[in-house]
């Protein structure tokens, strides 16, 4: 059962298919080879490769196609015209079969099938009528020529044809819409821009055929980061299709938030009225985040650097202060120092008993009678005294004062070399 279903579907399927190329030969079942193309009553070729017709509402005309046969044995074609329409590539076709036509596939009237001989051509008129009813613009339809085949059981029905083009005369209006979305893709890298995808559905909402261009300019705040692109051309549109196309816009630096301004440029594919034109407006986020962590990594940076600069220079002035203080406190104990020393000197050589002139009487008295008490040392003030006492102890005090003030020169000119060695090497700020 699904294997049948299957193959129903599989029918359903190619019997659709449909070639419209103008003078180009189709291949069907065998050998069998043919073409199609619009020739004048007399036969020859008119050199355009579909029909295009300006006609009133109520009016008649008659065409004519030539089928060919490329084969080597005798075809019967079958012929239809039905309603045509653009695909989304831009490419021209009918309506499949089992399908109902609505608009001008119901105008043309020819015959239902043809015989064609071997290497033969046949020449076929073909009428359009516009119903009086017909509305102004543009009403697509097609012509084909077609053989039904059966390949695996399947049926297949081959077609080829020209497209055939009726403007009914009015009010023709000549109108294009345009919509927009758009999504801001940034870069990996944040020194480098991103890109703008600007998704566009661009519509012909005239009763015309229509070509039409799209130009996108993109601006961030302010107007700034200014770009403009143009897409390709789009395929042509009939009244009331619709086209859906992408454009990116490269080299896009994100500027918090980016507008797309679209301009939808259309044109009568006839030829035979101006442009017009339609805009879309539309504003995505494009937020800077790799830029603001660059910068904000370059701002810490740079507050890190001023913070070790002062913090070193308040260290070098720190160092320079405790280098004064202490050459202050080694020149104060130098002063210090040599100022006992010369009190000491002063005492040893200034207070030292002087030895007594020879001019000056002195009394001495000498007491030889035997003395029962033990010896005591003579109070002072007597001549035993000043015999015992009087040079031993300007000796000391000269001694004692000498190394006194030979340890303060030391210990004062070890400071003042210390202090002068400070002063000429002071410690030098390091360069940030």
């Amino acid at each position: 059962m699904r294997a049948l279903l299957g193959r129903l579907l599989l029918a359903v399927v190619m019997a659709t298919s449909t070639v419209l190329v103008a003078g180009a030969p189709a291949h069907a079942a065998g050998s069998v080879s043919w073409s199609v193309e619009p020739v004048t009553a007399a036969g020859d070729a008119t050199g355009h490769p579909w029909v295009e017709l300006t006609m009133d509402p109520g009016t008649r005309q008659e065409q004519y196609l030539r089928v060919t046969n490329r084969g080597a044995a005798a075809v019967v074609f079958s012929l239809s015209a039905a309603d045509g329409y653009f695909t989304e590539t831009g490419r021209f076709t009918m309506l499949p079969v089992g399908r109902s036509s609505v608009d001008a596939g119901t105008w043309i009237t020819l015959p239902a099938s043809v015989s064609v001989d071997p290497g033969a051509s046949v020449v076929i008129p073909f009428t359009v009528d516009v119903p009086a009813n017909a509305t102004p613009g543009d009403h697509l339809a097609g012509v084909a020529a077609g053989v039904f085949s059966e390949q695996d059981t399947v049926g297949v029905e081959s077609r080829i044809g020209f497209r055939v083009l009726t403007r009914v005369t009015g009010d023709l209006a000549l109108a294009v819409s345009s919509a927009a979305t758009a999504d801001y893709q940034p870069s990996w890298n944040p020194f480098l821009p991103g890109r703008l995808e600007v998704h566009l559905s661009t519509r012909n909402t005239g009763n015309t055929r229509l070509t039409a261009q799209n130009e996108i300019a993109v601006t961030g705040p302010l107007g700034l980061a200014a770009r403009t692109t143009r897409s390709d051309p789009l395929p042509e549109l009939a009244p009331g299709d619709e086209r859906s196309s992408t454009v990116t816009v490269e080299d896009v630096w994100p500027l918090f938030a980016m507008t797309a301004v679209v301009t939808a440029t259309a044109s009568d594919a006839g030829g035979n009225s101006d442009g017009v034109t339609a805009t879309a407006r539309v504003t995505v986020p494009a937020m800077p985040w790799g830029q603001l962590l660059v910068a904000g990594c370059a701002v810490a940076l740079v507050a890190l650097a001023l913070w070790d600069r002062r913090r070193r220079r308040r260290h070098w002035v720190d160092m320079v202060e405790q280098a004064r203080e202490q050459g202050r406190r080694d020149a104060a104990t130098g002063v210090w120092t040599l100022g006992i020393a010369v009190l000491f000197a002063f005492g040893a050589f200034g207070v030292a008993p002087s030895p007594a002139h020879a001019s000056e009487p002195v009394d001495v008295t000498v007491d030889i009678s035997p003395h029962p008490e033990p010896k005591t040392p003579a109070s002072p003030g007597t001549g035993q005294a000043l015999a015992q006492t009087g040079a031993p102890v300007s000796v000391l005090l000269a001694v004692g004062g000498v190394v006194v003030v030979g340890g303060g020169a030391t210990a004062w000119t070890i400071s003042r070399r210390r202090e002068a060695r400070r002063a000429s090497s002071p410690p030098t700020e390091p360069s940030s």
